[in-house]
């Protein structure tokens, strides 16, 4: 009986040791991965990211890292996937919060201003007086209606020509008519379809794209708000995240 518990024990006290050290190395590749990350030696970040996650496929911090240095090297397919996981995984606000809004960083970067707009508003669903999270959203929604005001006038555009070819198609079925009358009207014609098209083209897009100087200074402001947010949720251990929320797009 005494030989069953000592042996039950020893069980005992192996296993927790053996999770112990399985810790103990996610913490340090971890850590490790982070030194290579703020030496700006991404590919090497991920490298050592990838290896805590074998480790320890449920830890936020790993995928989120990963997230964060493919992102830099820009394979954002890839960066994508992991934010998605770490947004999953994340067991706190600030953690959920980051994950979401970096997803919404990879989205912008991938032209796609409609889904970063999603995820921007998940985050601030999670984080209402996330100030960097909300501009980024604004930005993100006058970009997806710049977006589609373009494939409006494209569309409108790809019409007209179509029509064009229509007319001159009549045109030279009517032959037998009087040429100079003909031509006359048809010059009159096109010149009237070109100013009706072009001209609220033009308009609108003014209307709808951001400045370029208004955009910079929201973002130079934004930066600083980011800092100060990457910084709270940082992990208080040595192996605590990187910061990678900035704005490039």
């Amino acid at each position: 009986m005494n030989t069953k518990i000592i042996f039950l024990s020893f069980f005992i006290i192996f296993s927790f040791s053996g999770a112990v050290s399985g810790q103990e190395n996610y913490r340090t590749l971890v850590y490790e991965g982070n030194q290579k990350f703020n030496g700006k030696d991404y590919d090497g970040a991920s490298s050592k990211y990838m290896e805590a996650v074998k480790t320890n496929e449920k830890d936020f911090t790993a995928h989120y890292n990963l997230g964060n240095a493919l992102y830099k090297s820009k394979k954002y397919e890839e960066a994508k996937a992991e934010f998605d996981k770490a947004q999953k995984l994340a067991q706190t606000l600030p953690d959920k919060t980051a994950a979401l809004h970096n997803l919404g960083n990879t989205y912008m970067q991938m032209s796609q201003p409609e889904k970063a707009a999603d995820y921007y508003k998940q985050a601030l669903k999670q984080n209402p007086y996330n100030e960097a999270t909300r501009k980024n959203y604004e930005i993100a929604k006058l970009k997806e209606k710049e977006k589609q005001q373009q494939q409006k006038n494209e569309q409108k555009n790809s019409g007209k020509g179509g029509g064009g070819n229509d007319q001159n198609k009549n045109d030279d079925q009517k032959g037998d008519k009087k040429d100079q009358k003909q031509d006359q009207g048809n010059g009159q014609q096109n010149e009237g379809k070109s100013e009706q098209g072009n001209t609220p083209k033009q308009e609108q897009n003014n209307e709808e794209k951001i400045p370029k100087n208004l955009e910079n200074a929201i973002l130079d402001k934004v930066n600083e708000k980011e800092k100060e947010t990457a910084r709270k949720i940082l992990n208080k251990n040595s192996y605590s995240m990187p910061q990678s929320k900035e704005k490039d797009w």
